[in-house]
């Protein structure tokens, strides 16, 4: 039922699962959780994770079996740690967009500080016919501390990625809160699980899903667990989710 378009269940690559033991462990997390698709996200960050599409493309065709033969439909995509000149690790082929239609970038931000050129390195990869996602914006620490510190890239229309562990609160309050207030905004187009192991962090969506129906209605949840997700791997627009305030419901 719902597709999981941010996880890190690749095997050995970054600092997700570390074998396919482990990551069969996740996937049957994720059977449990009502997933029936996903794409697997792994880091390219260099230094730390200087993964490449090439050796990325290696990995998931050795683990994509195992996993179908699961139940699972699996894509593979990155998660693409932002740098200056992002544009021209695209243009060189640098970087793995999500699933095979090829338009979505998920790009993270650095946790602590609001890099500069975020607004124009976004801008460059749309006019290079790519689709920049934002990748768990509720967990940078300036937007917990100021949610409307995004205004501008929300303007843009710019789609927000929340993990679904925030919004139940895995992460803590003040985390959980953030997630809410860009719900609430109507920034939010897509949740994914980002998990990282069977232990730790593993796949978890039901709880989240039950969230956000009785905050924003059914329709929102299914568009940011099942239409959306789908959109990105098929490279269809989004559709909006309508936030509290649009709705006009009662906060819970």
């Amino acid at each position: 039922m719902y597709v999981d378009l941010h996880c890190h269940l690749l095997p050995g690559v970054d600092d997700g699962v570390g074998d396919w033991e482990e990551s069969a462990r996740c996937l049957e997390a994720a059977r449990h959780e009502k997933v029936s698709a996903l794409c697997v996200t792994p880091h390219i960050a260099p230094p730390r994770f200087p993964n490449t599409p090439t050796v990325l493309r290696e990995a998931f065709e050795a683990w994509r079996g195992p996993a179908e033969a699961m139940g699972f439909t699996v894509h593979l995509g990155s998660e693409i740690a932002f740098r200056p000149y992002l544009i021209s690790a695209y243009r060189a082929g640098e970087l793995l967009p999500m699933g095979e239609a090829g338009r979505y970038v998920l790009v993270e931000l650095p946790l602590l500080f609001r890099p500069p050129g975020v607004e124009e390195a976004f801008f460059d990869l749309r006019m290079a016919g790519a689709e920049p996602i934002l990748a768990h914006p509720e967990r940078y620490a300036y937007v917990i501390r100021d949610p409307g510190c995004l205004t501008s890239l929300a303007a843009a229309r710019i789609p927000f990625q929340l993990t679904t562990h925030s919004v139940v609160g895995y992460f803590g309050q003040a985390i959980r809160h953030a997630a809410l207030a860009l719900l609430d905004r109507g920034w939010v187009y897509l949740l994914a699980s980002d998990a990282h192991s069977a232990s730790g962090r593993a796949p978890l969506f039901r709880e989240a899903v039950r969230v956000v129906a009785r905050r924003y209605g059914i329709e929102a949840a299914r568009r940011l667990c099942i239409e959306n997700p789908r959109r990105v791997l098929a490279g269809e627009p989004l559709l909006a989710v309508a936030g509290l305030r649009t709705k006009g419901r009662r906060r819970r």
